[in-house]
Order: structure tokens, then sequence, then C-alpha cells
């Protein structure tokens, strides 16, 4: 995290940029709406003109995809570059002189062809590791366990990391090896304050990473100790971005040329690797990081169909979840394949066999089908507010085209949460989204929650902001609120461009997304419009918690005349908590 003082700095430098200038020159032409511009979106596959630009904020966003952020966010995502490596660029095109240590220079085609060939020789003397090596018993036990013959080593190029903080070091400067290179793609790392270098894979099985040329870019390592993190990635480089590359796409060229149906997502490189050897090659991983536009972009150009193979715990169900929104957007169809008692693909497949699992990848599912039984127990057991439910539900279902398909899936959310359809087609086509006397105040997309319109104004309107009504709407705030307003309270008059500086990507990407939500209000009002806010907000939750008491009540056949007592007891004291927030 970097310091406050670099903040400042990095504010000084945006000051002195101009957001749409550097869109326009070095991407595409911009078009004037309002007092916005918009263009296509370069991270993902734009048909029509998605990307809004404020230059009064110095922010972009895209309604499509949710990319968002500042000048240094554009930059660091449109060219795939380091953050350091974007300041710098953005120094050269305004001719700005500024100061930044780290910043690397810009590599060319010849380094890359280096970088790949460095680690294809490191990745011959890890494999030559594992199967000669003295010490490697314990990993040829571990992959022989997960069903790989010495074969399947030598065939996937499979290797080991020894249990030493030297072997790589000592090998690189034996073989007068580029060091520099080996610390920048991260084989080996430097000790803080000298020069002391160390291997940054250690007793470690080492997985190639390659891209659909064949070419080795990067490595995977797992942990045979137990140590934490179980997987290790090389860090990310200019041949190597994880959020662009997906593991398994160099086995497509086996099917020469011809699409596949679908395209297999699954969570392990082992997962891969057994369901390549049962000759299933239309199968990649996204090496643990969440799907991205960048990789859903990529999957479109192999299949327009996915099957998610992950697993059935909550982590898993997360995944698949997060799935949904790039691989819509980029117009690909999504399905789910939860296997029986917590298999992953690679142990299905060794307990019970290819016939086996070629017939249950016939029993996929339509993701949103599940998506909706999630979203319920989300909604029944861990006390999601309602409101936020149907947003999330909505959020998918904008990306799904096929209005038969959207009917069928509002019907289905409709019956499953007790509520009309009408309720959310007004919501979908509704620009208001609260009621009291708000909608006379201003106007918003229907995806802002009240909560969400309360910190919008607060956040836009600098001059008037009251610290007790940031507290207030602390009080109500759901928790990516709260990483927000945490580095509001630091500084109440930091410009929202300062403030995504400060924010993680996912809350950067909410907060931006807040942001560019067309608002209209009277800055007059916004001491009023907050509280309304506030006060719809405490109104909402108390009116999700009898929608879930009344849930329980209906749908539990179990329900002990005990439980009922104390739902029944409970609904009325909400019913008059909700008169005395009224009244």
């Amino acid at each position: 995290m970097p310091s406050e003082k670099e903040y400042i700095a990095l504010e000084d430098i945006l000051s002195k940029t101009s957001i749409t200038k550097y869109i326009e020159t070095n991407w595409s032409s911009l078009r004037k709406i309002g007092s916005n511009y918009i263009t296509l979106c370069p991270f993902h596959d734009d048909k029509k003109p998605s990307l809004s630009i404020s230059e009064e904020k110095g922010l972009y966003h895209c309604f499509s995809c949710k990319a968002g952020g500042n000048l240094i966010t554009f930059v660091k995502e449109f060219k795939n570059i380091s953050s350091g490596e974007a300041i710098k660029d953005i120094c050269d095109f305004f001719d700005i002189k500024f100061e930044y240590k780290e910043l690397s220079v810009k590599d060319n085609t010849k380094k890359a062809s280096q970088l790949i060939k460095l680690n294809s020789i490191i990745a011959k003397l890890y494999n030559k590791v594992l199967i000669e090596g003295k010490s490697s018993e314990i990993a040829i036990e571990y992959l022989k366990e997960r069903g790989f013959s010495k074969k399947d080593i030598i065939d996937n190029e499979i290797g080991l990391a020894p249990e030493s903080w030297d072997f790589l070091v000592k090998f690189i400067d034996q073989k007068n090896l580029n060091k520099g290179y080996s610390e920048e793609i991260g084989l080996i790392k430097k000790k803080e304050n000298n020069n002391f270098y160390f291997d940054f894979f250690r007793n470690r099985i080492i997985f190639p990473i390659k891209n659909r040329q064949g070419s080795i870019i990067a490595f995977a390592g797992r942990s045979l100790n137990n140590d934490e993190p179980k997987y290790l990635n090389s860090k990310e480089s200019q041949i190597f971005s994880k959020r662009k590359i997906l593991y398994g796409t160099n086995k497509f060229s086996l099917l020469k040329g011809k699409k596949p149906k679908f395209v297999y997502i699954v969570e392990g490189y082992t997962d891969v690797l057994m369901m390549n050897k049962i000759g299933i090659n239309n199968v990649v991983a996204s090496m643990g990081t969440s799907l991205t536009n960048e990789h859903a972009n990529e999957i479109s150009k192999l299949s327009d169909k996915v099957v998610l193979i992950f697993d059935s715990d909550e982590a898993g169900l997360n995944a698949s979840f997060k799935s949904i929104e790039p691989l819509f957007a980029s117009g690909i169809d999504v399905y789910k394949l939860s296997l029986p008692d917590s298999f992953d693909p690679c142990d299905f497949i060794k307990t019970n066999g290819k016939s086996a699992f070629i017939d249950i990848l016939k029993h996929v599912q339509p993701i949103m089908d599940s998506y909706i039984e999630y979203l319920k127990i989300q909604y029944l057991e861990k006390n999601k507010a309602l409101n936020s439910i149907i947003n999330e539900f909505l959020s998918k279902l904008i990306y799904v085209s096929d209005a038969f398909k959207k009917d069928i899936l509002i019907n289905n959310f409709c019956s499953t949460f007790s509520i009309t359809k009408i309720q959310i087609e007004k919501k979908i086509n509704s620009l208001n989204s609260v009621s009291l006397n708000i909608d006379k105040k201003i106007k918003t997309d229907f995806n802002l929650s009240p909560i969400e319109i309360a910190l919008k104004v607060f956040v836009e309107n600098i001059k008037s902001r009251d610290p007790n009504l940031l507290k207030e709407i602390e009080e109500v705030a759901k928790p990516e609120i709260l990483k927000i307003i945490n580095i509001i309270k630091k500084d109440l008059n930091s410009e929202p461009a300062k403030i995504l500086t400060m924010l993680d990507d996912e809350t950067s990407k909410y907060f931006s997304n807040i942001l560019f939500a067309s608002t209209e209000f009277n800055f007059e009002l916004s001491d009023n419009i907050i509280k309304e806010c506030i006060l719809k907000t405490r109104l909402d939750n108390l009116k999700e918690i009898k929608r879930k008491i009344n849930m329980k009540l209906s749908n539990a056949k179990g329900l002990s005349s005990d439980d009922e007592k104390a739902l029944l007891l409970e609904l009325n004291n909400i019913i008059k908590e909700e008169k005395k927030i009224k009244s």
C-alpha cells in the first residue's frame, strides 16, 4: 500500500493530465454526451460505446464490463503494465517532470523472446530434478496418487523445485544466465537491503504455464509440505499476466481447428492435466484468480458455451457466480456442473474412470438456475438484504440477451422470492430506486440502493460534507461502503479520483459504478437527501427481516412451537420499530 505522500504525489500528477485527451489519442475518438464523453470500451468486446469518461472527475467507467478508475488505472489495464510504468507513461505523454523509483523500462519483442527462452531452460532443469533427483520421492508419490505416470510428467514437463534457498541461484550463476531477467519474471528474489538472491520456488512441484503457442511464460508451484499458500504463481511480467492467461490453452491446438461445443473451466492444474490425459483438451483453469473480461474474451475465441466445474464449497460457488458477468458480457452461455462427494475432476476421473466422467458431463445445468437457488440461501440463512439480492440478480440478468430466456429467469426468481413480476420489471425500467420524497429531489440509475445514493451525494458535494452525516451513513452501510468511508474519514476533502487510488480493485470498480450512475439533484438539499436515504435504508432493512421471518414461517414444515413463537415475537417487535421510525 503506497504511503500518504505517494497519494498526494499521484494526485498532483493527475491534476496536470486530461483523461479524455489520453484516451482519445491512444485508444479511440470520443463523443460528448451531456457532461461526459463515451467511446468503445477496450476491456471487453464492445459492440456499442459503453465506456463513459468524466473529464471533470478524471474518471472512466464501463457500464457493461464494470471496468473503471482513474487515468493510472486505465493505462495500467490498457497496456498491461505495472502502476509504476503507467505513471511513467502518463508523465511522458503529458511531459510531466516526476521522479518515481522502481520504474522499469518498456520491454520489446526481443526481450520477451529472451524471457521465454530463460523459462524454457529452467523448466528443463526442474523436470530433470523431478525425474532424476535424489529427493524427488515425495513429489513423485504425490503425482502418482493423483493419477499421473512418469510419461505424464515428461509429456507435461512437470518439475520439482528442491528444498533449497539457492539451488536455482547457483544454476543461474554457473550457466551465466541473466540474473536481472530471472528476478524480473520471479524465478529468484533479492533480499531487502543487500544483493543476496534466493530461490522463489522451494520444495514445490512445478507446473509450466504455457500460452496458446506452447511457449512457457510462467510457472505454478504446488507446496509439498502444506506451506501456505498451497500454490504460488510466477510474478506478473511482460510475458505473463494472470488476468489474461488461462492454463491449458496450449492443448487446444490438438483440436486441429475444430470449435468445441463447450470450454470446460476448472480450478486446478491437475484437473486440466487429468482431463487432457483422457482426451478432453478443451479445458482451462484460471490459476487462482477470478475470471476476468480478458479471460472471457479469450474463451469466446474458442467456443460460445462454457461449463464451470468448480468445488462445491463456498469459495467454489462464489468463484462460479463471479464468472457469470464477464462470460455473459462476451456473449457466452454458461453452465455449471457439480461433481458428487466433493470430488474435483482429477480425483473423480482417477476414482471412477473416463466413462463415468464423460457420462456425468451430460448433467450440466444453466448457471442462472443454480444462482437463484444460491441467492435464496443467502437471503434466508446469511441475512442478505432483499434489495441487494434483487440488484445482484439484475446485475447478471442484464447480460442475458435472449428475451425468452430472460423472461423465464424473471419468473423463476419471482416465484422463489414470493415477489411479483411487475415489481422486477418496474425495478428494471425505473430511473428511481427509492420512495419517500427522494424521487422528487434526485434521479439515479435503478441499480443504486438508497445508501449508495447517500454516499454518492456526500462524495459529490465536497463543500457540504458533514462528518456527522458520514457517521450516520456508516451506521447502516454494507462492507463495500465501509471501505470507502474509512478512506474518506481520513480526509473529508478528498477528490473522488484520489479516493479511488486508495481502494483495492474490486472496491474501486464498485465505487466507480456509484460515481458514474447518472444523477440529478439539488446541492442545497444534500443533507435532506442523505437523511432520507438513511431513513429509507433503515426501513428497508426492517422490511427484509420481516420478509425472512414470513418465509421461514411459511416454508419451514418442521418448525417447533417454540421456534414459531420466537419468530412471531420477533415479527411483532419489528413492526413496532417500523412504526416508531415512521412516526
